[in-house]
Order: structure tokens, then sequence, then C-alpha cells
């Protein structure tokens, strides 16, 4: 089914009992869950990617109702299960019209989910990557709903410093509401940071890890994309997340990116993220902020900084903190 022809349902309130939405574009899919679910309104088991047991799920909806609430099971899931049980869901939902099923698939193509999909029949949705000008009316939508003041030409930039990630930049949005004015193409350079950029990406990721990094800074230090200061705020905020995640994780014993960051990341960088922040010793965030914020204090004050040389001892001194 087209997402048009699916919107036509949920402006019609004619959700199917059993829907499967899949595809390249985060935000619409959890655009999509939210509006469905506002709609079938009901009591919810959700079932987020490891957490998959088909015998919890089948009991979900095997329960009965004294008051004829809507049983509602949202499975969000990197890997599809067998066919026979997504087909066993699928009946709970045909003979009993309580029960819901939402399957959000963020997998690869891959055989197991192709049967698993003919199952759906036509309650099915595959969002794709929006082009410019789709992704440009969300973002103004986005923004009339915080009653944020930016014009088109600024959202444009936005989407393209986040190197059209729209998730990203609809999380931006919020942040950038905080100045109580007009949000201009300035405040976009000044103060977002282009989490797309492949390059600054992988370098700040190999440094957290502990990894040698000299050869590859010299590489962005000489291509000229990424000056210094805006290169340490990209890595406070890497590191920032870092921390959020070590302590949700050690508070509930598990990580969700989006409770932790207000956006879902691919499962794939979720697991990375919690993996790196359970590496650096709780102590040794306070450390290596307290290194950032001195270089960033350093940078910004003293014009006869040799600044490249500066930046290699910050990050020599990061790298010997991470050993510990």
């Amino acid at each position: 089914m087209y997402k048009r022809d699916f919107d036509f349902l949920l402006a019609s309130k004619n959700i199917p009992r059993f829907v499967v939405l899949y595809g390249a574009c985060e935000y619409q899919l959890s655009y999509l869950e939210k509006m469905i679910l506002q709609l079938w309104q009901g009591e919810s088991l959700k079932i987020y990617f490891d957490e998959y047991d088909f015998k919890t799920a089948r009991a979900h909806l095997s329960q009965s109702s004294l008051f004829g609430d809507i049983n509602i099971l949202l499975l969000k899931l990197e890997k599809c299960p067998p066919k026979k049980e997504i087909g066993e869901l699928i009946e709970l939902c045909k003979k009993q019209e309580i029960n819901r099923l939402l399957f959000i698939y963020y997998g690869e193509n891959t055989q197991t989910f192709k049967e698993s999909l003919q199952l759906f029949g036509k309650n099915f949705v595959r969002v794709f990557k929006p082009n410019p000008n789709e992704a440009i009316k969300f973002l103004s939508d986005e923004a009339k709903k915080i009653n944020l003041n930016i014009s088109g030409f600024a959202l444009q930039n936005l989407y393209l410093v986040q190197n059209e990630n729209l998730s990203l930049a609809v999380s931006e949005l919020a942040k950038l509401s905080l100045l109580n004015k007009e949000v201009t193409i300035a405040d976009i350079d000044n103060l977002v940071f282009g989490m797309g950029s492949v390059e600054i990406e992988t370098f700040i990721i190999k440094l957290l890890s502990g990894e040698k990094i000299i050869t590859l800074y010299k590489t962005i230090s000489e291509s000229g994309t990424v000056d210094e200061i805006r290169l340490i705020n990209a890595i406070q905020s890497h590191l920032f997340q870092l921390f959020l995640f070590h302590a949700y994780i050690k508070i509930n014993g598990s990580f969700n990116a989006e409770e932790i960051l207000g956006h879902k990341l691919p499962p794939q960088i979720a697991k990375q993220r919690s993996e790196m922040a359970m590496r650096i010793k709780p102590k040794n965030f306070a450390k290596l902020f307290k290194i950032l914020a001195n270089t960033e204090f350093a940078l910004k004050t003293n014009s006869n900084l040799d600044k490249d040389s500066y930046m290699l001892s910050t990050l020599l001194e990061i790298l010997e903190y991470l050993k510990e």
C-alpha cells in the first residue's frame, strides 16, 4: 500500500487490525506509529528489538477483556520472527475484534521478512526517503507544532546540515525553539553540528573508542572541513550522549535510545553507543568533559595559540584517560 493510500485510512479512522510498516525513513515510521496508536487507544504491549518473545506476544493477544478494551501488540524489530509466529499473531487479530498488531520492521528485506510480509495482504506501508520538498514540508509541520518561527530556506539549510536525515533535523527543532526568536540560517550554522558528516562521525567514534586517530585528525585538519572549536563541540555532544547512555543503563539495566535521546537511532548505532558508553568509567566522564571545556576556552581566548598542536595534545590526553 502506498503511504498516500494509508494516509486516507488514517483520515477516515479505518485502520486494519494488523499492519506492518517498513522502509527507509525512520521519521515517517515514527509518525505513522504515533498516529495509529492514537486511533487504536488500548492496552499496549511494546516489544523492542532483542526483547521479542513469541510466547509473551501471543499471550497478550490471547487474553480476554472484561471491559472490551483493545489489546495492542507493538513489535519494533530488526530481525523478523519466523513466518509461522507472525501468522499466529495475525490469526489472533482476525479472530478477536479487540486485538491489534502493529509490526514496525527496521531490518533488511530478507527472505523471512518477504514471506511474513505476504501474510499481511494489503495491510502494509513501505516508506521511502522523502524528496527535498516533502522533507521541508515535514519539518515545517513540526515547527508549527512548537510555534517555531523559521523560514523554509532555514529549514532547507538545517536538513542539509543534517545530511538529509529527517529524524535528526526534527530533533534539532526543539533545541532551536529555546532561542525564542526567529531562527535564521546563521543560527543553524553556528549552533547545529551536522551529525551526518561521515568523516567527523568516524573520527569521533574512533577517538572515544580509544583507537589511534592522529593520522585521521591530520587528514581532517588539512581538508579544512571543520574548525577546531566545532570539532571540540562535536566531541562534547557525542560524549554527552555516551554519558546519558551510561547513566540510563546503570539505572535500568538496558538501553532505550528513544527514551535517552528523544529520538530513535538505527539499532546497530544504538547498540554501538551503549557498548562505547559502558567502556568509559564513570569518574572519567567528568575528567573528559573538563579537558574539552578547557580546550574550548583556550581556543576561544588565546589568539597566539598553536591550535593544531594544542588540539593534538588534547586528543592524546583524552586517549590516555580512555585507557584507564
